[in-house]
């Protein structure tokens, strides 16, 4: 997992990065070797340095020279609609433009001083990355590839009880049952299985009516009315946990 912070004042910059090392060893011990945090003083130097996969956290100061925080989040946000984004701030000035660029929240400065507000924004938005760095190993003809759950919509069986793995951009056939690729997403809290052998993440659903799931993009994913029940109200607290991220 790779976390960028940026913040053009030197002192502040080492703070964060000290502050987060070492949360993240108290909180989150089993997977901080694994966390690569590199600091940038210069938000041009971040920008020179950014690509859309590289980075699965921002943390930005919002008064930065030549560019503020905002306008880097504005331009992370044109080529990486996904990254998650937290300011560093001495104050509520930008709140509304943090709207604007998706921030899941944002540190007060010192953050010494803010442990709390820390703590309950980090508590929630890492456990998050580090699902999203979850890999399915599926077995495509005679070899193996890794798919990011984030990046699986569902799963079904088609009329050959072929196991169909679908993604943004294609489908395939997997060689491997429903079952055991059932059990493998099963324990991640975006799954739900709505229907009798669909597997949905709840990521991907629009809206929700009473006999169907309706995705982004327009497909509809039946809800059967032995699972309706249990379904609607996963996808309700899914629904409630993520409003909960926002802590504008």
């Amino acid at each position: 997992m790779n976390i960028a912070v940026v913040d053009d004042q030197h002192r502040d910059l080492l703070a964060a990065k000290t502050f987060l090392t070492n949360y993240l060893e108290k909180n989150f011990a089993e997977v901080a070797p694994n966390v690569q945090i590199q600091t940038f003083s210069n938000p041009k130097d971040f920008l020179s340095d950014f690509a859309p996969e590289k980075f699965d956290l921002l943390i930005l100061d919002i008064f930065m020279q030549p560019l503020n925080g905002i306008q880097v989040a504005q331009i992370v946000r044109n080529q990486n609609r996904d990254v998650s984004i937290i300011f560093l701030t001495t104050g509520d000035d930008f709140i509304l433009e943090g709207y604007k660029v998706f921030a899941v929240g944002y540190f007060l400065k010192p953050l010494s001083e803010n442990i709390a507000q820390f703590a309950k924004t980090f508590q929630y938005i890492f456990p998050k990355l580090v699902e999203n760095q979850k890999k399915l190993p599926v077995r495509v003809g005679s070899g193996e590839i890794l798919i990011p759950y984030k990046n699986i919509i569902y799963i079904d069986i088609d009329e050959r009880h072929k196991l169909q793995i679908h993604l943004p951009d294609k489908q395939f056939s997997a060689n491997m049952t429903y079952d055991d690729c059932f059990n493998a997403l099963k324990t991640d809290s975006r799954f739900v299985e709505c229907y009798h052998r669909i597997l949905l993440n709840m990521d991907f659903i629009k809206l929700m009516d009473s006999e169907d799931f309706i995705l982004t993009d327009g497909t509809k994913i039946p809800i059967s009315k032995r699972k309706s029940k249990e379904s609607k109200l996963k996808y309700m607290n899914h629904l409630l946990n993520l409003n909960s991220a926002n802590t504008w």
